[in-house]
């Protein structure tokens, strides 16, 4: 991993929410490293939990077995860097168990990781590669799905301050 890495396979865009979307763009110059070990003194910020970092720059070195890189992304004009965990939260109509369209979001490539006790109409999902990119890539599949009333990608954000 050089100084030509690309996150081509991301989306440059990402919308949160439904009833007014905030779109978060691509932030060139930042990556953010999944997996241990983390480099805790570069980082800029810091999702221990997740064991996700985030670092200014590119990349370099070679990754460790189980690690992988992501892109940053913020809202236009704002320093508040918001990364993307590889999680999808999809909430269904009421009255619709996420459960039992485990089918259709296979076959639109991802897998439920967790379905809450308290809303059955809802799951987190990865995708069934496990890549962050591709979990992402799902998120205009899974809106096509019958029922689907909400999909949002789960993002770390912390503030920058400059």
């Amino acid at each position: 991993m050089g100084p030509a890495t690309s996150f081509d396979d991301f989306p440059r865009q990402i919308l949160v929410g439904v009833e007014r979307p905030v779109v978060f763009e691509q932030k060139p110059a930042w990556y953010a490293l999944h997996g241990e070990p983390l480099p805790a003194a570069e980082a800029v910020l810091l999702f221990e939990p997740e064991a996700i970092a985030v670092l200014p720059g590119v990349p370099a070195g070679p990754l460790a077995t189980g690690q992988s890189l992501s892109p940053v992304f913020a809202q236009p004009g704002s320093g508040e860097l918001a990364v993307p965990t590889g999680q999808l939260f999809i909430r269904f109509r009421p009255g619709e168990s996420a459960l039992a369209h485990r089918a259709a979001l296979e076959q639109a490539g991802c897998r439920i990781a967790a379905a809450p006790d308290h809303a059955p109409e809802a799951a987190w999902l990865r995708a069934r590669s496990g890549r962050v990119a591709d979990a992402l890539g799902c998120v205009a599949r899974l809106w096509e799905l019958e029922g689907v009333e909400s999909v949002e990608p789960q993002l770390l954000m912390g503030r920058v301050l400059r």
